[in-house]
């Protein structure tokens, strides 16, 4: 029996579609100018792309690709609330955010990745640090590599995914869905402070100047950012997989409503869809940080230098 097309009684409904719209495409085009600039840099340098370039340019494809998903689900009706979402829209809404996470969970994976490998450059004399940071990139990719086939097979047919109503099949407990994904979220936002907090360690006993030695860090240390990104989705998917049903109460799930994101609160949804966003697009441009740094400094020194030669009587 087919799905009935139209509500029998329009509602009130919450939108946040352009709210939605607008925070990922600031975050895309925020890392967009940063990749360009990176590897214009490069360019501008003579210096060859290396792994972590190509991965970086992965995560960043990844990201547009998510943002790109969303926008089109949104046009679906996702953003609003459940009711408001034509009925003959859901289907497609449920399978047009599941390929959207699914791309903001592989460029967080390969922006961490590509910020591991720009580290273990740094680290070739530093034999324990190298193993560390080795260790954070296969762990994580190992964890991340999980959510994403948690992603696509936690229900069988596959199909029920996004078709609710499919008879039949098995999905995933919720609660072990939820708590595995809350798992690599910390320690996805462990392993970020961690490669940005290294910098510390690989760039102090140097002999450099005091004021280079902090602007590097710094530069580097973005990526903290990206891991409180990664701890605020612990809260967003427990927020969307309990939903509230008034103040102070907590809503009941039923095992028809496992892993359905149109019955969360939609505001939650949306949370943790831009949250997803930020930390690969915070990660891409703690990544691009270092690369355009030396070459402001480098322009800035060549400024400089012509400035003072012109001026030599």
């Amino acid at each position: 029996m087919g799905l009935p097309t139209k509500r029998s009684t329009p509602q009130p409904y919450e939108d946040y579609s352009q709210v939605l719209n607008f925070v990922i495409w600031v975050l895309a085009g925020y890392a967009t100018i940063f990749i360009f600039l990176r590897l214009w840099g490069k360019y501008y340098r003579g210096r060859r792309l290396w792994w972590d370039d190509y991965l970086l340019i992965s995560s960043w494809l990844a990201l547009i690709l998510g943002c790109i998903f969303q926008t089109v689900d949104t046009t679906l009706g996702f953003g609003r609330s459940q009711h408001a979402i034509p009925l003959e829209n859901i289907e497609n809404s449920r399978l047009l955010a599941t390929i959207a996470g699914f791309f903001l969970i592989l460029a967080a994976a390969w922006s961490k990745t590509s910020f591991g490998l720009t580290l273990v450059r740094l680290t070739r004399t530093d034999g324990f640090l190298k193993r560390l940071v080795w260790f954070a990139i296969w762990t994580t990719n190992i964890f991340i590599a999980g959510s994403c086939i948690i992603q696509w097979a936690h229900c069988w047919p596959l199909d029920r995914i996004w078709r609710q109503e499919v008879s039949g099949g098995k999905c995933l407990p919720l609660g072990l869905m939820n708590g595995y994904n809350m798992f690599v979220a910390a320690y996805s936002g462990a392993v970020d402070i961690m490669l940005a907090l290294l910098p510390c360690k690989i760039f102090w006993p140097l002999m450099m100047r005091r004021k280079e030695k902090i602007g590097i860090t710094i530069a580097m240390g973005m990526g903290v950012f990206a891991g409180i990104a990664s701890f605020m989705k612990i809260f967003a998917i427990h927020n969307v997989n309990h939903p509230r049903a008034g103040p102070g109460k907590s809503k009941p799930w039923s095992p028809a409503e496992n892993n359905d994101l149109t019955r969360a609160s939609v505001e939650h949804v949306v949370v943790l869809m831009t949250l997803g966003t930020a930390e690969g697009a915070i990660t891409i441009v703690a990544v691009c940080m270092p690369v355009l740094r030396t070459l402001l400094m480098q322009e800035s020194n060549h400024l400089l230098k012509s400035s003072l030669l012109n001026h030599v009587p």
